[in-house]
Order: structure tokens, then sequence, then C-alpha cells
């Protein structure tokens, strides 16, 4: 769960980047892949007519999505930081001290987007064995998150400079506890939770379903510009980037793929705690 304090997560919107433009950020990339993230979700058996949280939801741009597609259902927006809950219409759930507030088997759906790569890994297997507190008997999560080893692949030479900056910005978020290839780790880690019916899958968007220039979000100079203003990346990284942008954007070819990973799990039902006696 974001949150811009807790020395267990890695996220701090408005690091470089001012709120706003932190949020038109977020819509940008939603609008790009959410398509095809709730597709995943659906075949997933996520639930139409029930309860679903939006668990980490930054500034709602996926909670509002997953509204507008759910229309029967009861969709909570729901982060530890409360300026970034306070932008999601209600209703909204405030975590706090790692507690959603909701009755034990309470919830059909859990959808945790770009969130687990924040955490470390003991806060992860905390949320998760939350997660299954709240959920029903036959309830299901759904993790969206990023597997830099695997992000996808593209035509040209758009990928010049993007190398060496992933590469870099994976060992600063290492360093805050972060994990960009956490998307490997997280089957085992339901699966020692308590889940069930645990599902990797990868899929892709690509310049086949949206323009090149919505690719912008992800891969454009304009995406990295604030983490210069940070001391994050250097000026000369930040002209490389987009140089090859510029040059890959007239390419009539220009082809983009990039990897859509998600996770989906089925809780048995509410966690217990045993008692062994003597």
């Amino acid at each position: 769960m974001t949150t811009t304090t807790a020395p267990t997560s890695s996220y701090s919107p408005g690091s470089g980047y001012a709120r706003d433009v932190e949020y038109e950020r977020l819509e940008r990339q939603a609008a790009l892949s959410f398509p095809r993230e709730f597709e995943l979700m659906i075949a997933h058996g996520l639930t139409r007519t029930g309860t679903v949280i939006d668990l980490g939801s930054g500034n709602g741009a996926v909670t509002r999505r997953l509204r507008e597609e759910l229309p029967d259902a009861t969709v909570y927006g729901s982060d530890v930081d409360a300026e970034l809950l306070a932008s999601v219409e209600p209703p909204t759930l405030a975590i706090v001290d790692g507690t959603i507030p909701v009755p034990d088997g309470s919830v059909d759906d859990i959808v945790m987007r770009f969130v687990a790569q924040h955490l470390r890994p003991a806060l992860r297997a905390e949320v998760f064995a939350e997660i299954r507190r709240v959920l029903r008997p036959g309830g299901r999560l759904h993790v969206i998150d990023v597997d830099d080893s695997d992000a996808g692949h593209s035509s040209g030479r758009v990928t010049r400079g993007l190398v060496e900056l992933f590469s870099e910005l994976r060992a600063i978020q290492s360093a805050d506890g972060g994990d960009r290839q956490v998307v490997k780790k997280i089957p085992a880690e339901l699966e020692r939770a308590g889940f069930i019916d645990v599902d990797p899958v990868t899929s892709a968007v690509t310049t086949n379903d949206h323009p090149v220039a919505a690719f912008s979000v992800h891969m454009g100079p304009d995406r990295y510009v604030p983490l210069v203003a940070a001391g994050v990346l250097t000026i000369e990284q930040l002209a490389v980037v987009g140089w090859s942008w510029e040059n890959f954007r007239r390419d009539p070819e220009a082809f983009i793929s990039i990897n859509i990973h998600t996770v989906h799990a089925v809780s048995p039902g509410p966690a217990t705690t045993t008692h062994h006696g003597s």
C-alpha cells in the first residue's frame, strides 16, 4: 500500500514530481494498460455485482475505471496515504496500521496494482495475510505489477538509453526496499500465504492497440524529466532518451509491445490461527 512516510515502502509521490504531474502520469498509465488488465481480471472471475477493493488506489485512476466497468458492484478506493485518498471519490477505505477496515470474509475481489513492487518482503507477507482475512471463501486477489527483466520489446532504437536508465532506477528503488522484478516472487508468496489456484499471466499492450504517443508514459523523456530535478538522473541520460524517442516517433514502422504481468489467486477462506496444546 503506497505511503509517503513508511520506510517499508519505496513509493513516495511527489519525489521529483509535483502531485498534479504524478496524477496525470497515473491517468495516462491507466489509460494505456487498464483495458487489458481488466480483461484478465474478468477472465479470472472478477465480480460484477459484489464488493471490490482497489488496494493502494493512489489518486483513483483505476478505481474510477473499475466503477465504470462494474456499475453494479461496490468499488472502494483504499490507501494509507490520506492526501492521495482524498482525491478519490467515495466510497473509500483508509488503511491504518496495516488494517483494511472491513469485516472478515466480506470482500469478493481485491485489486493490488503496482503496489507490491514498493513493499519489502515482510510487509508483502503481512498485506497478503490481511487480504486473506477480508476475502470471502472463494474471493479473488488480482495482483498487477512489474518485471523489468521481461518488460517487452520495440522496433528501432527507442531502447537506447533506457536499459541503463532502468538499471539505475531499479537500484534506487531496491535501496529503498522496492523490487522492480517482484512479479516473479509473488506466486510463491501467495501460496505461502495460503492462497490457492495461483495463476501468473503475461499479456501485452502494443501499438496495434494504441498510438505510439500513448507509450510515452513509459518510454518518452517526459516520464523522466522530474527525476532530473530530483537528482536521480543526469541531463545527459535524459537527452539520450529524448533523442531516441523522437527518432522512434518519426519511424512509420515503429512498433512497441509492453508486457502486462498479473497474478490471480483464490482465498480458500479467512486465515485462521492454529493453537497447539499439550
